[in-house]
């Protein structure tokens, strides 16, 4: 009886010899494996959006490599070398979420998101991970200030819109009325902060206002103050606001 192949081996392109590969791509090929088919704590429905995301992760990533899309090779490359290697944004998933879901890479305005839900359409896990494909397409950055916290419930007004929302309290490490630039996700009716926002002091408030409204002018043609708000946090926010931290 033949011995059964590893599961990693799923990861590699079909009919490909693996003893074509060189020790350093059988590695990589194994630890890929391993970070997407890890057991994830927390609610399991969020944990099937980390998996998910983790997918998306690494169609982009493959993207970029192979240049699909220049727009997004370009927007990549810049904001790694801008980001992704400074705490607090260095976590794999505040910047890169921002590249994959909301950069508009496409000709018609597509998001990575985009061609990532494509290419699964039709096939078995398509149910699976359209939920999470909904929810990241509906997610935008937004400037949510602490308001009050409990070990059930992180409590957060943002900025310009008012809206009150009741967070999962993952995030930990900031300081009473600190804002927090942040991706929120809803999943099975909670509210998650996604990745590891970037936070300001509640004394910086002013002058984020004061940069916002400078910009806003910009998405005029969104609509009212609070539609121009929301097209400035989903298209330019993570680039304004972290100069704002120096």
């Amino acid at each position: 009886m033949a011995k059964p192949k590893p599961a990693w081996f799923s990861l590699l392109p079909a009919g490909l010899d693996p003893s074509k590969l060189s020790l350093d791509e059988l590695r990589t090929a194994k630890l890929a494996h391993a970070f997407l088919t890890a057991r994830i704590p927390g609610p399991e429905g969020f944990a099937n959006y980390i998996r998910t995301y983790r997918y998306l992760l690494f169609f982009g990533i493959a993207c970029v490599a192979e240049d699909k899309y220049p727009p997004l090779t370009r927007c990549w490359k810049e904001l790694e070398r801008l980001f992704m290697s400074e705490p607090p944004l260095d976590d794999g998933i505040f910047v890169q979420s921002w590249i994959l879901m909301d950069f508009p890479c496409g000709p018609e305005g597509q998001t990575t998101l985009d061609y990532f839900e494509a290419a699964l359409k039709g096939t078995e896990v398509e149910p699976q991970v359209q939920r999470f494909i909904n929810a990241a397409r509906a997610s935008r950055l937004g400037l949510h200030q602490d308001v009050t916290r409990t070990k059930k419930v992180a409590k957060f007004r943002e900025l310009f819109t008012n809206k009150v929302i009741d967070a999962f309290p993952s995030v930990i490490a900031y300081g009473k009325g600190e804002i927090l630039l942040a991706r929120t996700l809803e999943c099975d009716g909670q509210v998650f902060l996604w990745g590891n926002p970037s936070g300001f002091p509640k004394e910086a408030r002013p002058q984020i206002e004061d940069m916002v409204m400078d910009k806003l002018f910009y998405f005029i043609d969104a609509g009212g103050l609070i539609e121009q708000y929301e097209a400035f946090m989903k298209l330019v926010a993570l680039a304004a606001l972290k100069r704002l931290s120096g």
